[in-house]
């Protein structure tokens, strides 16, 4: 097949603020090197930036407290540019124990999790802001274009193919075929977010993780919910410990004010969870049912919802950074906290040491694994190990129990971490049904009375997530597999995937040809959020993107 080639100097994947904030620094450090005169010049170089989503932000959903530390260093003047992301500052901070009937406030903010006067931003208009920043400056950004398969030459990446579109079930083209492109890269950055399709096609190839931890995860679900006119009138932040997870069990919730009388609610869990029968969004309508959590947000009504995975392996999970002729960034890479839950700082920061290190390979005129390993250099000499490695221990102190993480946690912060303890990847931590509850089937979900308003279906939920997916395409989930599902899943753990896909994705239904339940995968309900792919305990399911442009669509709230 005959495909278009497009050349490009630097190219970056994923339009989330790691790869937005390295283009806005590369293009800046090539500016001021061309006007200050040194040599060598570099004029009129391209710098382009791919994005799945049919707008850069469209994948994003609102709700986070911002440590602006990068951003001032990015863009030191950002407060007088009209940051419109900015959707309050924190004002009021509460973190509350919860019992199944009762809140008890903690005297303090857990250390690290202290945010007071902190922006509360809306991440997709964050990321709507960084990228009129990157086109201001000329980079071309390409929002609809998903990238499927890195380019390869002479053993060096060099480059991506864009996926498809137009290509029916059965895999043959549709009369509006329309072939990917080439886009041909001296530098290729990857940041496309937790469990990047091309990321891991970068860290297989070349065993990137051979001397890491594995990179491990929370589902984090959440919903926008809009209150009454005038309830809410300042910037608060709440965090929850305990119900309705079990001790067992790591997570949290989390509720932010946002402007115009809307809340930010939501639930992290660990993809680690024992429980074949986990179900983050379930957890989450149980979170809202809780009479604090009730008497706070009862009278709004949901009006967006998504779900994302999110890296908590921190500093041990960071893989080899750099490969020939790409690097990479971001959640890609785990750049998150965990102890605090933070990374869109660290992300931006890794995003722009990788800017750098491009930048001298432009240079050099050659992007080698020995110009590139410049940059994790560069993160190890900076405040982003200084920030991450003191929590190196968090993740394997929380795979020992909630109260035994606890204690482990609080004597590393006066003893210090100590040696890396290893760790394993979320799938190895699922339990046999059996093991859990013996021979009984998972618990019914109906002790919470769902109104279609406030405590909300998962169905109900994707409707607000916008998601649209053309339904003549192949399946974007790929299965290896299904009579696994039908057998021996069905028998050691009751379909976990019916469960803890917090889109409804994954549903068992019975049929006649084979007198029993066979799995029916209705991936237009995906909401992008890889758990699948991460927690089945076959490693059976692979999420690869749909056609570019296609899943959630969030807005820019």
């Amino acid at each position: 097949m005959q495909r278009e080639a497009m050349p490009v100097d630097v190219l970056f994947v994923g339009g989330g603020p790691a790869c937005l904030a390295g283009a806005i620094r590369l293009l800046d450090l090539v500016k001021a090197h061309n006007e200050s005169g040194a040599e060598p010049k570099l004029p009129e170089l391209t710098i382009a930036l791919l994005d799945k989503g049919s707008e850069i932000g469209s994948h994003a959903i609102s709700g986070a407290v911002l440590d602006p530390r990068a951003l001032g260093e990015l863009i030191p003047d950002w407060k007088s540019q009209d940051p419109y992301f900015v959707e309050r500052h924190v004002e009021k901070e509460t973190f509350l124990v919860l019992t199944p009937r009762h809140a008890v406030p903690a005297p303090m903010m857990p250390p690290g999790l202290e945010d007071h006067g902190q922006p509360i931003i809306s991440i997709a208009k964050f990321q709507k802001w960084l990228a009129a920043q990157a086109e201001a400056r000329g980079i071309m950004l390409f929002a609809g274009f998903a990238g499927t398969q890195l380019l390869y030459e002479d053993g060096r990446v060099a480059g991506v193919r864009t996926g498809d579109k137009g290509i029916g079930p059965d895999g043959q083209p549709k009369p509006s075929f329309e072939p990917g492109i080439d886009i041909q890269a001296k530098v290729t950055v990857l940041g496309e977010g937790p469990r990047g399709t091309l990321a891991r096609q970068l860290i297989n190839r070349y065993r990137l993780d051979a001397d890491s931890q594995p990179i491990v995860y929370e589902i984090g679900v959440k919903e926008v919910i809009e209150m009454p006119p005038g309830t809410v009138t300042q910037g608060e932040v709440t965090l929850t410990f305990g119900y309705p997870l079990d001790l067992n069990t790591f997570g949290g919730a989390f509720i932010y004010s946002l402007a115009g009388d809307r809340y930010a609610v939501g639930m992290l869990v660990g993809l680690d969870a024992k429980d074949p029968a986990m179900d983050a969004h379930y957890l989450l309508q149980k979170l809202k049912a809780h009479p604090a959590i009730r008497a706070k947000l009862g009278k709004g009504k949901v009006v967006k919802y998504g779900a994302k995975a999110v890296t908590v392996g921190g500093w041990p999970s960071i893989p080899k950074l750099y490969a020939p002729g790409a690097m990479l960034v971001g959640d890609s890479a785990s750049f998150l906290n965990p102890m605090r839950i933070k990374g869109i700082h660290l992300a931006m920061k890794s995003g722009m040491l990788a800017a750098e290190t491009a930048f001298e390979a432009l240079k050099r005129g050659e992007a080698s694994e020995e110009v590139l390993k410049a940059y994790k250099a560069a993160v190890d000499a900076s405040w982003i190990r200084e920030e991450m490695e003191p929590a190196k221990n968090f993740h394997p102190a929380m795979e020992k129990g909630v109260i035994g993480g606890m204690a482990a946690v609080g004597m590393s912060l006066v003893f210090g971490p100590g040696e890396q303890k290893p760790f394993h990847a979320d799938y190895e931590h699922v339990h046999k049904n059996a093991a859990v509850r013996g021979q009984h089937a998972y618990p019914a979900r109906d002790d919470i009375e769902y109104d279609g308003t406030y405590i909300v279906d998962k169905l109900t939920d994707v409707y607000h997530s916008g998601t649209k997916h053309e339904e003549k395409q192949p399946a974007h989930l790929h299965v290896v597999d299904t009579n696994l599902c039908a057998t021996q899943c069905a028998e050691e753990y009751g379909n976990p995937c019916t469960r803890f896909c917090p889109a409804q994705v994954y549903n068992m239904h019975f049929s006649e040809a084979t007198k029993r339940n066979e799995l029916q995968i209705d991936f237009s309900n995906c909401v992008h959020c890889k758990t699948c792919d991460i927690r089945d305990p076959y490693q059976v399911i692979t999420w690869v993107p749909p056609e570019g442009g296609q899943g959630p669509e969030y807005g820019i709230l």
